[in-house]
């Protein structure tokens, strides 16, 4: 796994356990609170999308009112700094593992965007972006940033994997999980998107499905679930993230994340100092001070840079940084 991850080839399939959809950031799931609100509870359990839609379909503007109810939990988490930071602490770990370029979820919300620097494909129109270099990530169940995209109810996704099936997106995922090594990240065995989109992968990969690995807490594993095609690690997805780059910055492959907050405070610094050679040049009018000055600036435009590729792990590749002050 770690020479895929060195070789670009680790592909992130990221489950609702690395979200908001964890009793840390909710005391109740949006499955959970969705049930609640309805006048006339199913008499028996149904899946999430199923509820979704018996909701949709009971309420009036029942689509709307559901699409109310996602973005009050997004809304909720992002205002207070501490649920934020639990809810992200998965995509805070990826950010600086640069050599993680793929990502795919089924998660609505948009940290993977805010906090990995990674460009969203969500619809056919954003493969315009497809040949740039930087991270990306394909939410194949929509996204916050469009809600008319969002991936909720049965109907939406039967819609969701026949549109994979003959689709540009489908067809550029099943190159990708055909090709690299693919890491299930906090899905449960009983999770409805693991389950229907590994079937999908057997069904469309057939033979060709490459052996893949699922990181989960989970220890039920389902009859359908073929042993040889699949590993499990029973981990955390944050700690198994924070394992891969810890090896990685112990064998020079990145430069370790700590060293982020050491350019920050280089900053500031050296923010106090150009202020004070500032000072000198006008007060004193000491001309040669000037080049001074220039050289902090460049220094300051260099922390700049680095700060702000710091989402994306550029900033912890050494090749990249070497290369720059080389040239």
């Amino acid at each position: 796994m770690i020479n895929a991850t060195i070789k670009g080839d680790l592909v992130i399939f990221a489950g609702a356990g690395i979200s908001t959809e964890t009793k840390t950031i909710f005391k109740e799931t949006l499955y959970e609170d969705v049930l609640a609100d309805m006048e006339e509870p199913p008499k028996e359990e149904l899946d999430f999308p199923s509820l979704m839609t018996l909701f949709c379909k009971t309420n009036i503007n029942g689509r709307q009112k559901l699409l109310q109810k996602i973005k009050y939990r997004f809304d909720y988490c992002q205002q207070f700094a501490e649920l934020y930071h639990q809810a992200s602490a998965f995509h805070q770990e990826l950010s600086s593992i640069y050599y993680i370029k793929s990502i795919i979820t089924t998660n609505w919300d948009d940290y993977f965007e805010k906090e990995c620097g990674a460009i969203p494909i969500v619809i056919p129109e954003d493969f315009a972006f497809h040949n740039l270099p930087e991270r990306k990530v394909y939410k194949i169940h929509g996204s916050i940033s469009n809600y008319g995209t969002v991936i909720a109810t049965k109907e939406d996704y039967d819609k969701c994997y026949r549109e994979l099936n003959k689709g540009i997106l489908g067809s550029h995922l099943k190159t990708i999980l055909a090709t690299k090594t693919v890491v299930f990240i906090d899905y449960s065995f009983r999770d409805y998107d693991f389950l229907r989109i590994y079937n999908y992968l057997e069904k469309e990969l057939k033979s060709i499905l490459p052996h893949c690995y699922i990181i989960t807490l989970d220890s039920k594993k389902p009859e359908k679930v073929k042993n040889e095609n699949l590993t499990v690690i029973k981990t955390d997805g944050t700690y198994f993230l924070s394992a891969i780059r810890k090896h990685l910055e112990g064998s020079k492959y990145l430069t370790p994340r700590k060293n982020i907050s050491f350019i920050y405070a280089l900053k500031s610094k050296l923010i106090q100092i150009h202020l004070k050679t500032s000072d000198l040049i006008i007060k004193h009018k000491l001309p040669n001070l000037v080049y001074c000055a220039f050289y902090q600036d460049g220094l300051r435009h260099a922390l700049d840079y680095l700060i702000f590729h710091a989402n994306s792990g550029l900033s912890f590749f050494p090749p990249k940084i070497f290369n720059s002050v080389d040239t």
